[in-house]
């Protein structure tokens, strides 16, 4: 007996939708007084398509992940909580605003091709807004920090001082370009898992556990860099040379570079360039030549097909096997299935 299967399509799987109820329950825990308006919304239709899910790693640190289209001309009022909002917009576009402050955020905006992450500080309850436009998309991830979580973990008389332009003040903003490894972290915590696993939920609250704090290291780094340009301080010189040392290791001109021989190259010890990295980015100098090395193999291995071994010689690794361990732990898929 034979079977004909011509002209067969798999019919296409519609986008999940996030209708108005579903987006105010995770805004809720963050705003009050939420309002949605669109002149074409009958009011029960669905708002968005894609996905938007809330993670808390920790009391008091939110992590939302938001990768949606808009289907209206879709404007969203709130009141925002006081606390810290850092964003990062992957792709796409967001159009915002924070009290007086109005931008527009992503890699696509103003000529830009790299992201721009953004820090907000709120010391009282601040009017929000953001513009969505009919079918503009953004691939967001936003994280908010309550004043109890900045009281824990940041108030220290080195932080106080420090940070205090960043931090201190009403609607002090600032931006910056994150690193190869925050972004490379940020866009696997949107990339789904290609089958369950055990401990899933678990290694997701982790991994956004770890690129918040990674995102808030290098906003507290950049921000107390200007804050000590200002004030003239001699602690200049040592960002300069950390700085310094990100753009060699993000433009591969460290590549072939121990790091013995990076702390030599910087004038700095060893032991002295590893602790004030860490310091200052919130991730290890090694973890962060793992991660940018594991990028390189990545992008050679989905733009050039190079083999296994030779991608794993680019990331550092002489075992192919411990290479496509760390690299499904980094990306979520097998070096294998990223060549096909």
């Amino acid at each position: 007996m034979s079977l004909c299967y011509e002209n067969f399509v798999m019919p296409a799987t519609a986008p999940p939708m996030i209708d108005q109820q579903r987006l105010r329950a995770l805004a809720s825990p963050l705003v009050t007084h939420h309002r949605l308006h669109a002149p074409d919304w009958d009011r029960h239709t669905p708002l968005l398509e894609g996905s938007m899910r809330m993670i808390q790693p920790q009391p008091g640190m939110h992590v939302r992940l938001a990768d949606v289209r808009d289907r209206y001309d879709l404007i969203s009022e709130a009141e925002l909580t006081p606390g810290v909002r850092l964003a990062l917009v992957l792709s796409g576009q967001a159009q915002v605003r924070f009290g007086h402050h109005q931008l527009t955020l992503g890699p696509e905006t103003n000529g830009r091709t790299t992201a721009q992450a953004m820090l907000v500080s709120l010391q009282k309850a601040t009017a929000f807004q953001r513009l969505g436009q009919s079918n503009g998309h953004e691939r967001t991830l936003t994280i908010t920090l309550t004043p109890e979580w900045l009281r824990h973990y940041l108030a220290t008389p080195t932080t106080e001082w420090d940070c205090q332009g960043v931090l201190g003040q009403h609607l002090a903003l600032m931006t910056w370009t994150p690193s190869s490894a925050v972004l490379a972290l940020a866009q696997r915590l949107f990339t789904p898992a290609t089958e369950p696993e055990a401990g899933l939920e678990l290694s997701e609250h982790l991994m956004a556990e770890g690129c918040a704090l990674m995102l808030i290291g290098e906003a507290l780094s950049a921000g107390c860099a200007s804050a000590r340009k200002a004030l003239g301080s001699s602690c200049l010189r040592e960002d300069r040379r950390l700085y310094r040392l990100r753009e060699m290791i993000d433009s591969g001109e460290a590549d072939e570079l121990t790091q013995d021989a990076l702390a030599s190259r910087l004038g700095m010890s060893s032991s002295s360039l590893q602790r004030q990295f860490r310091a200052s980015f919130g991730i290890s100098l090694g973890r962060y030549l793992r991660e940018r090395r594991l990028q390189m193999s990545h992008q050679a291995l989905t733009e050039r097909g190079i083999s296994i071994e030779q991608a794993a010689a680019l990331a550092g690794y002489t075992s192919a096997a411990n290479f496509a361990t760390a690299f499904k732990r980094q990306f979520g898929i097998s070096p294998n299935a990223c060549r096909r």
